[in-house]
C-alpha cells in the first residue's frame, strides 16, 4: 500500500520539477498586469489581474468574485500561463485548461470560444502589458 502512494509522490514530484523549469525558460515580460476580460457583443466586463508569482500550473492570476460570477467557466481560475505560439492559457488549480486565447493580432487583444461556446476578448488595461509594437520607421540620415 506505501508503495503506490510514494509513486504518486514521485511523478507529483517529477511533475512540479519540469513545471518549474517550463515557468523559468518562459518571461511572462509585458503580459503581467491587468487585463479587461469581456464577452463579444456583450455588457460583461470585468479586469484579471496577472501576476508574476510562480503556480503549479504556470503564474497565479487574480480574478475577482465578480468576474468570477460574471463568467462562470472562471469559477475555478487559479493560473495563467504562455503556451509555445504566445497565447494565453487560463488554467485551474489543477492544471487542467479553462481558455486558451491564441496568439494577439497586432492591436494587443485576444480573442477566444469559451466552454460555453462564446466569444471572449482579454485585453490588456495598461500599455506596460500589450504586446510590444513595431519600431518605428528609421530616420534617413544625412
Amino acid at each position: 500500500m506505501r508503495q503506490p502512494v510514494l509513486l504518486v509522490a514521485a511523478l507529483a514530484a517529477g511533475a512540479a520539477a519540469l513545471c518549474s523549469a517550463a515557468i523559468a525558460a518562459i518571461d511572462p515580460g509585458r503580459t503581467v498586469g491587468d487585463w479587461r476580460l469581456s464577452e463579444v457583443g456583450g455588457k460583461v466586463a470585468c479586469t484579471l489581474t496577472f501576476t508574476r508569482e510562480a503556480s503549479f500550473a504556470g503564474y497565479a492570476l487574480k480574478a475577482p468574485l465578480a468576474c468570477r460570477r460574471a463568467f462562470p467557466a472562471l469559477r475555478s481560475v487559479a493560473a495563467w500561463a504562455l503556451d509555445d505560439k504566445g497565447g494565453i492559457v487560463l488554467t485551474d488549480a489543477n492544471a487542467q485548461t479553462i481558455v486558451t486565447f491564441p496568439a494577439a493580432a497586432a492591436g494587443g487583444s485576444y480573442e477566444a470560444k469559451s466552454p460555453d461556446g462564446r466569444t471572449w476578448r482579454l485585453e490588456p488595461l495598461k500599455s506596460d502589458a500589450a504586446p510590444p509594437s513595431p519600431a518605428p520607421p528609421a530616420k534617413p540620415t544625412g
